[in-house]
């Protein structure tokens, strides 16, 4: 008799024999989620669960209990590189799950294409005259981010034509999804043909780089 497959318990999707399915084993493996009280999984920067919280009957938005240092990190890479577009005369739309779905990671389904795309959304929209681009921003302080591995525990990355901009405390660079896809390496930003850029701009971002993240 076969043994039957369990359902994720965070996101829904099978899981084999296991609580948890891949993507979201690395995400509680990365303090990304972890349990609440009543034993059902959340965000971690969150106290309750979707439901628990719900139970409350409060009519605010829950406050986040955590952030991690990497997050912080994160985030602070994305305004570099936000104020950074700008200045070298780009228009800069915030994108991503956060921005156009507020609430999503924690009020709706994990499972399924649409909520999968959602989830891996860009960070930014950038346009100069005719030229739009999705910018995806990550930062990592030894400067290795193995695209290949890191999204094949998270059931791959949808959007091809997205550049990816690799924030270190020593230099900044990119290259598109579907290169990084093909084991291509990043580039530095000023030699990319597919932005119009500034190398004395890069240069005076980088010092933001080396300002905030030297010591990290």
């Amino acid at each position: 008799m076969f043994e039957r497959s369990m359902n994720c318990k965070n996101c829904g999707e099978e899981s084999g024999k296991y609580e948890l399915c891949k993507s979201c084993y690395y995400d509680f493996e990365d303090e990304l989620i972890d349990k609440c009280k009543c034993g059902d999984y959340k965000d971690s920067e969150f106290e309750f669960c979707y439901n628990c919280y719900k139970k409350l009957k409060s009519d605010k938005p829950q406050r986040k209990r955590n952030i991690s240092d990497n997050r912080i990190k994160g985030r602070l890479a994305e305004s570099i590189v936000e104020e950074m577009f700008i200045s070298m005369g780009y228009r800069v739309f915030r994108f991503g799950m956060e921005n156009t779905v507020p609430g999503f990671g924690d009020s709706l389904p994990r499972k399924g294409d649409v909520a999968n795309e959602v989830r891996k959304m860009p960070d930014f929209i950038v346009v100069k005259d005719s030229q739009v681009n999705y910018v995806e921003v990550k930062y990592r302080t030894n400067g290795e981010f193995d695209f290949n591995s890191y999204y094949s525990k998270k059931g791959g990355y949808p959007y091809k034509n997205a550049f990816f901009i690799l924030v270190t405390p020593k230099y900044i660079k990119v290259q598109k999804a579907s290169e990084l896809e093909k084991g291509e390496g990043f580039i530095f930003l000023n030699k990319c043909k597919d932005f119009e850029t500034d190398k004395e701009i890069i240069l005076k971002y980088l010092e933001f780089c080396k300002k905030f993240f030297s010591n990290c």
